[in-house]
């Protein structure tokens, strides 16, 4: 009789499990399609790490993108990005990493995470400042063994928060295991299918005159 009651909830455990699998595949899938016909956009946004809040936004066209925030200016063209320190004077220039999923890294993919780059399972139902969201946990999938993928997200993970009435996303929280350290992006207003100057994305080192500039592309 025991065997037969564990064999039991075993199934139903495995019948739950997938059921939140197909749920959060579900709702990703959806917004997916709505970003799809957003066209260019723009993203404001705050983003919190520990007891520090600071607001932004972000533009995107395609690849290309330019994050304001009262520190940061970052321009990207869809393979180089330039990094502008208002702060420190100081503008880093690198190549853009196509996994990175941060808001300063690389916010054309900060909702995006149907490749299979990361496991996914629906947790349920959530509360954010008051509005009904659907929660799913993501986790960064290893790369394969012998493959030297490198990942940017060492011990992530990812709890990202839909609307329950519209799909839109509402949060992006960040857990970095081997930092102990807690981040969330909190998503202000959305606009999409409006129209965006390319030029926006470029970097102007008229604007930064006097700027120390390191370089990171090999």
């Amino acid at each position: 009789m025991k065997r037969i009651l564990l064999v039991i909830a075993a199934t139903v455990l495995s019948a739950i499990g997938a059921r939140a699998d197909e749920k959060s595949d579900a709702l990703l899938n959806t917004l997916a399609r709505q970003m799809a016909e957003w066209g260019d956009y723009r993203v404001e946004f705050t983003v919190s790490i520990d007891a520090n809040t600071v607001a932004g936004s972000y533009e995107v066209s395609g690849d290309s993108y330019h994050v304001t925030t009262p520190e940061m200016d970052i321009y990207c063209d869809g393979a180089t990005k330039w990094e502008v320190n208002l702060l420190d004077r100081e503008v880093a220039i690198d190549s853009v990493d196509p996994a990175d999923r941060t808001v300063m890294g690389n916010p054309t993919r900060l909702f995006d995470f149907l490749d299979g780059s990361y496991s996914r399972r629906y947790v349920g139902p959530a509360l954010i400042d008051g509005a009904a969201c659907e929660r799913i946990e993501l986790k960064e999938t290893p790369p394969a063994a012998g493959t030297g993928t490198a990942t940017t997200t060492d011990g992530q993970t990812i709890d990202l928060y839909l609307s329950a009435t519209t799909g839109m996303p509402v949060r992006v929280g960040y857990t970095i295991g081997f930092m102990s350290t807690e981040a969330a992006i909190d998503v202000v207003r959305i606009t999409p299918r409006i129209t965006l100057d390319r030029s926006a994305f470029g970097y102007a080192p008229g604007r930064y005159s006097g700027y120390e500039i390191i370089d990171f592309r090999p």
